[in-house]
């Protein structure tokens, strides 16, 4: 019920969602070995990789929400992955790319933490980010908020254009997690 809530738009439901799954997220972090300042990162990457997860969840796919999002958890945290280096943009399947509206440095950040500008597809982390580009944590934090609001918005218009009758089907898979 919470994940059919949330995908209608119910943000105490997605709410709900993200702090039922935190537990799963530490004890992930905590399984795969990371202790002190580590264990902190760890679980900062596995919470933002749980919100992602929440957000592409489809509770119709017969899945459970934990399933679902167990590997955007553990990919998020895992250790000892190595920067990988800017290649090109790739295209969305409409063929735009899609940080073209983004200002470049919005679309750098945006780019790398979600794997756009990655050879190998798989995002950085906050850190990795800011190393690459000689910026802090916060800055990386405030210019990936600034993209992905632009982007919600960029979206929004398009989803406004979407034919009526059917709703936008969603591509993730899941069901809520069993509290």
């Amino acid at each position: 019920m919470l994940a059919r809530a949330a995908t209608a738009g119910d943000r105490a439901a997605r709410e709900e969602l993200i702090c039922a799954g935190l537990r799963n997220v530490a004890l992930h972090a905590l399984r795969l070995g990371h202790r002190g300042e580590g264990l902190d990162e760890a679980v900062a990457a596995g919470a933002e990789a749980l919100i992602l997860a929440v957000d592409r969840f489809d509770p119709d796919r017969g899945t459970r929400l934990s399933t679902y999002a167990w590997s955007w958890i553990a990919r998020a945290m895992t250790p000892g992955r190595e920067t990988p280096t800017v290649e090109h943009r790739t295209t969305s399947a409409s063929g735009s790319d899609l940080l073209d509206d983004l200002p470049e440095h919005l679309a750098a950040v945006a780019g790398l933490r979600y794997g756009l500008l990655c050879e190998d597809g798989v995002g950085l982390t906050i850190d990795e980010v800011a190393e690459h580009l000689g910026l802090t944590r916060w800055q990386v934090r405030d210019r990936e908020g600034r993209a992905l609001s632009h982007l919600r918005g960029r979206l929004a218009r398009v989803g406004r254009r979407a034919p009526l009758g059917e709703p936008i089907p969603r591509s993730s898979i899941g069901r809520a997690f069993d509290c």
